[in-house]
């Protein structure tokens, strides 16, 4: 679901983002007009909550491609934390714990990962005052970084998204 990956900031990019609310609320707008455009049905919002839940547990989406499925990432974060691109391993589960935390915090049946979510949240940066958020703003976007951004989530998913991410360098 290529919402989710902009919901989570490009989690599998070396430039991680967290778009404001209006930037994301045109960008989610593009991708529902894309999705209907392509396949004349409309974009509902099943499963966007899941989706981004599984990007939170993937812990290979903490660091680049060439290290993916060597150990378990997201268990080193208590011990280490590593820099990729232009945000640490800390500070991007603690975005994608927010994002989370704010998508199941109305829904019954996932009250559980909402809780855990938050809370995991909260003591990460009690714990680690001086983390900062990722950035809001993208540096640049060049087709080759599109590609790059996109790969893996399909191309209606790459269609909608590109269109995302000329607003997000903007």
């Amino acid at each position: 679901m290529e919402r989710a990956y902009l919901r989570i900031g490009f989690p599998t990019c070396w430039c991680v983002t967290e778009a404001p609310a209006p930037l994301l609320d045109r960008a989610e707008t593009a991708c529902r007009t894309a999705w209907h455009t392509a396949t004349g049905t409309e974009l509902h919002d099943d499963g966007l909550a899941d989706a981004c839940a599984g990007r939170l547990l993937r812990g290979d989406a903490l660091v680049e491609k060439a290290h993916r499925g060597t150990t378990d990432h997201l268990a080193r974060i208590p011990d280490r934390n590593w820099k990729w691109g232009n945000a640490t391993a800390r500070q991007r589960l603690v975005h994608r714990l927010g994002v989370v935390s704010r998508l199941t915090a109305d829904r019954a049946d996932l009250s559980g990962l909402s809780r855990l979510s938050t809370d995991m949240r909260r003591r990460m940066l009690a714990r680690r005052p001086r983390l900062r958020p990722v950035p809001s703003k993208r540096r640049w976007t060049t087709a080759a970084h599109v590609a790059a951004c996109t790969a893996g989530i399909g191309s209606r998913g790459a269609v909608s998204v590109m269109s995302i991410l000329s607003m997000l360098a903007k």
